[in-house]
């Protein structure tokens, strides 16, 4: 069964969800939005469009999947979780919340990245990287709690969770090389990077991890 999921040509908040479906084995069409160059970086070919796909909430990045609409990356993260199995297994409600909760602080520490290479100038930029590696490094720190001596964020079961933790943590080391200060942290990287499933989706030239992290108007696209 194909999935049907829309976002411009960057990694941008799509990527854990292209690498969930890539580990699933599932098909799916995407279809990419792409936006002008500079100076206007003209969006029309997605507000063209905005409204006439039957989106309770229109908004980038969304899925289609039959009968289902959704937009908001961690509801879409977390229906292609269920969908494909990557969900905790045996899980109560409190276990459930509290990777709901992780997402969440996930989410945080993204907008932590994100703040610095769009809401910000050249010189800000540079001027206020070291304090935001420092508050990313915070995070870090309960992250690594949080993982403890597992695999992945949900034990030996890895979920939905684990692409989007991946994806942050490796947006940041990016920008910084020496980010990552844990080692249980250094060795879920190296796990994710190392499943067979992925193998293609980290090596080929022609993989979307590949893409630029940002947008065209970013002040770094990396």
């Amino acid at each position: 069964q194909s999935r049907h999921y829309r976002r411009g040509k960057i990694r941008g908040l799509v990527e854990p969800m292209r690498m969930l479906l890539r580990y699933a084995g599932i098909d799916y069409e995407e279809v990419v939005y792409e936006q002008g160059d500079a100076p206007n970086f003209d969006k029309s070919v997605w507000f063209d469009v905005k409204f006439t796909l039957g989106l309770d909430f229109p908004n980038l990045p969304y899925l289609i999947d039959g009968d289902v609409k959704l937009t908001q990356s961690i509801s879409i993260l977390h229906y292609l979780s269920a969908k494909t199995g990557l969900f905790p297994k045996g899980s109560n409600p409190a276990d459930i919340s509290r990777y709901d909760m992780i997402d969440h602080a996930i989410e945080d520490f993204g907008s932590c990245f994100y703040g610095l290479c769009y809401d910000t100038t050249p010189d800000n930029c540079k001027a206020n990287k070291v304090a935001v590696v420092t508050h990313g490094k915070e995070f870090m720190k309960q992250f690594s709690s949080a993982l403890g001596d597992n695999k992945y964020f949900a034990g030996d079961d890895i979920t939905g969770t684990d692409f989007w933790m991946f994806e942050a943590i490796d947006r940041f080391v990016k920008m910084e090389p020496t980010f990552i200060e844990h080692d249980n942290l250094k060795m879920f990287m190296e796990r994710i990077r190392g499943l067979p499933e992925l193998k293609e989706y980290f090596n080929s030239p022609e993989s979307t991890y590949h893409w630029p992290l940002n947008s065209k108007y970013a002040i770094n696209t990396f």
